[in-house]
């Protein structure tokens, strides 16, 4: 029986949404043929099917809109590592349903955490037809109380001036969004050397001025959104220009402005030069960040500040990124023995790249991708997300 057409005028239909589908994840051909049957049956558009999401091609089936994935964890042992992982990748807006066949509160509370749906299985599938009809605004009863998937928070922090903070971050903030298909938010605390929207192409930006009504006034999700600039469909910026009382609450109103909005993306990255370091309670940064990164160069200056930052920092672990923003030879200390002296061997290095400024206000972040400089960035974002993001080659008319 073809079951596709089957039961079309269902009450139960799911209205059809442009280019939206559902995505069912598994190898059991049982567990898939059941789900098909489920949708035919209730006059749903048929999911698609891959067998699993650790191979990178299965990745390119999302890249589409997709808007519920079901997800078969009736013999993996490892669910909330894994749903940790997943939701990760996958766009804030799309709806992970966990199936498994563990009758677990504490695990269910836990892939509720992570902002998943929790299923278990039943022959029938009573409960994930309960939970799509939910989630699709259906059945105003929910099977389960699922929590929001909630924002990575990654902080970028620089150890001095003109270091590349503002092209790195808007770099990863742009692949994040761009090539990894995730919501990103780029939060810029330095408001005295505003370059990030230029390297983002951001076209009449709106300056907000930090206040002490900012500062002491109850915010919402509905006032943060007014101070957020769009850059592209997947990525946001949000920065505000110091002033007044708000002076030296800068970084803490950025922190809770953008704070408002965690369930509105998948990585919230902050940007925030060495001054706004102070205002930073380092024992709590493991709790705010999912990621610490510091930049540096292998200059006197800098290397001084990282180590009064890393003593700050005590325990608390980050990667170090060296970014060099001229040649190799114009620094006064080689890379090698910069890395010698604060005693770190295992770091980010991105190499010079001539007429980076120029590539980004001339091509964007379109073309900087197609240089060496991108490398290290990638690297970060598969270290984010486990997304391998190729560089593309820049095109030749002849090879020799």
């Amino acid at each position: 029986m073809d079951l596709d057409n089957l039961f079309k005028t269902s009450s139960n239909k799911i209205s059809k949404q442009s280019g939206n589908i559902d995505l069912v994840v598994s190898d059991d051909s049982k567990f898939v043929d059941s789900v098909n049957e489920l949708y035919a049956i209730e006059g749903f558009e048929k999911p698609e099917h891959i067998a699993n999401l650790h191979d990178e091609d299965a990745w390119d089936k999302i890249k589409v809109k997709v808007r519920n994935v079901i997800i078969d964890f009736r013999t993996n042992n490892d669910i909330v590592d894994e749903v940790s992982d997943i939701s990760t990748k996958l766009d804030v807006d799309i709806n992970i349903i966990a199936v498994s066949n563990l009758d677990s509160i504490k695990v269910k509370d836990q892939v509720l955490s992570l902002g998943a749906n929790y299923v278990l299985w039943d022959d029938e599938l009573n409960e994930l037809l309960a939970t799509l009809l939910s989630l699709n605004g259906i059945n105003k009863v929910q099977s389960t109380t699922k929590k929001t998937r909630i924002a990575k928070r990654v902080l970028f922090l620089g150890t001095k001036g003109g270091i590349g903070l503002s092209a790195i971050t808007s770099l990863l903030a742009h692949t994040l969004s761009e090539s990894a298909n995730l919501k990103t938010l780029l939060v810029d605390h330095d408001s005295g050397a505003l370059n990030s929207d230029m390297f983002l192409a951001i076209k009449g930006l709106k300056i907000r001025q930090t206040s002490a009504d900012i500062v002491n006034k109850e915010l919402d999700n509905a006032i943060a959104k007014t101070y957020v600039n769009k850059a592209r469909e997947k990525l946001d910026y949000l920065m505000l220009e110091r002033h007044g009382e708000g002076h030296s609450e800068h970084t803490n109103t950025l922190y809770n402005l953008s704070q408002q909005l965690v369930d509105e993306y998948n990585f919230i990255i902050d940007a925030m030069p060495l001054n706004g370091f102070d205002q930073l309670n380092p024992s709590e940064l493991s709790e705010r960040y999912h990621r610490i990164f510091i930049v540096c160069e292998q200059s006197v200056s800098s290397l001084r500040a990282y180590n009064g930052l890393k003593r700050k920092l005590e325990k608390t672990p980050h990667f170090l990124i060296f970014s060099q923003t001229r040649p190799a030879k114009d620094f006064v200390i080689p890379l090698d023995n910069a890395k010698v002296r604060i005693k770190q061997k295992e770091t980010i290095d991105i190499m010079y790249e001539p007429s980076l400024e120029k590539i980004f206000v001339h091509k964007g972040p379109v073309g900087v991708m197609e240089t060496k400089f991108s490398d290290p960035v990638r690297a970060i974002v598969a270290n984010l997300t486990g997304k391998t993001i190729i560089r593309k080659k820049r095109f030749k008319l002849f090879n020799r």
